[in-house]
């Protein structure tokens, strides 16, 4: 009788044990459901640690500035994404590295997308970044008061790009033909140095080069506010990045319009920090004569239209002037160029 006491003694035990080792399992198992509710729920996404940064070129341009917001407040990591900004003062040389396929994405004015898209066709572009509304300019020497002024005089702007589509907009607004003029091939950056040695009368340039060739005696004759949406700037990725990781490029979107909603809400706190990492002065940081094109905005301008508002039109705009100009032998398929499905998507999200 001992013996089956025993017996029964040591099945009662094992049965608890067996009993106790399932219910620290199923407490394991409920820990880690609600571990994953609680991850999904939350707006932060934490990057994969294998994931490869986004690459994005991108260069000194105020519309350009909402890169550095999201990568110094974190808000690409917060969004998902891995993101390697690489900045460069000089307008040309983020745009030579995608074209040369270092970058995966670069940030460019229209004018300049139309004119690297006859050697790299499998490129598109899929949000607007801004839209130059004053701080493109016409600066002139101090004898230039006026629009009649500029005959026979020489302009510089950097041609088969956007500088000499605003110049050629501008002078035809003002009844003067190509014969009253000279254009001048050169880059905006170099334009304060050009006014000063005399060798131009007139450039186009933009901030903070405009503000320079003020300082050394030149004065604004005009700007972009008389040409409104005929200078957009976006970003534009190789096709085969958009196909590859849309998930990737989405979570950058959404980090990017974040950064711009905090530089237009904390404008001083967005200047401070931009300054800082660029080491730039802060009071050359600003959103002055640039419309930073949030997604609302990003959302009216990829619709098709039949003025500047709409992308397509100014892209058509674009590539009509190129092919004129003989920048392009063939004309691009603009309904092809441009994405509008990431900026849709965001958009259906917004409560």
């Amino acid at each position: 009788m001992s013996s089956l006491v025993a017996l029964r003694f040591i099945q009662v035990i094992s049965l608890r044990q067996v009993q106790a080792h399932f219910l620290k399992l199923l407490s394991l198992f409920l820990l880690s459901m609600l571990l994953c509710v609680a991850c999904h729920s939350s707006t932060s996404v934490t990057p994969q640690s294998n994931q490869t940064p986004l690459k994005v070129g991108y260069s000194l341009w105020p519309g350009y500035f909402p890169m550095v917001i999201a990568q110094e407040k974190g808000f690409f990591a917060e969004q998902g994404v891995k993101v390697e900004p690489v900045y460069s003062e000089n307008y040309l040389e983020p745009i030579s590295n995608f074209s040369a396929g270092q970058t995966d994405g670069v940030t460019l004015a229209m004018g300049s997308l139309m004119g690297i898209i006859g050697q790299n066709p499998d490129i598109q572009m899929v949000m607007l970044t801004d839209q130059s509304a004053g701080s493109d300019a016409l600066v002139v020497q101090p004898e230039i008061t006026g629009a009649k002024d500029l005959k026979g005089k020489r302009i510089g702007a950097k041609l088969g790009d956007f500088g000499e589509l605003f110049v050629r907009q501008l002078m035809e607004a003002h009844n003067l033909t190509s014969d009253d003029f000279t254009l001048v091939n050169m880059e905006g950056e170099s334009v304060p140095a050009r006014l000063q040695s005399g060798d131009i009368q007139a450039g186009h340039t933009w901030d903070p080069y405009a503000t320079q060739a003020v300082r050394t005696g030149a004065h604004t004759l005009f700007t972009s506010k008389e040409t409104p949406g005929l200078i957009p700037s976006g970003i534009v990725f190789h096709s085969s990045v958009i196909r590859d990781r849309p998930q990737e490029l989405k979570a950058f979107m959404k980090a990017w319009f974040q950064a711009q909603d905090y530089w237009l809400t904390h404008p001083q706190e967005g200047a401070a920090l931009i300054a800082q990492a660029l080491k730039l002065k802060t009071a050359d940081v600003s959103t002055a004569g640039v419309q930073l094109m949030t997604l609302p905005k990003n959302l009216k301008a990829l619709t098709p239209g039949t003025t500047t508002e709409s992308l397509y039109y100014t892209a058509q705009l674009y590539a009509d002037f190129f092919i004129r100009t003989g920048g392009l032998s063939t004309a691009p398929e603009v309904e092809k160029l441009i994405v509008p499905s990431f900026v849709q998507a965001l958009s259906q999200e917004q409560p």
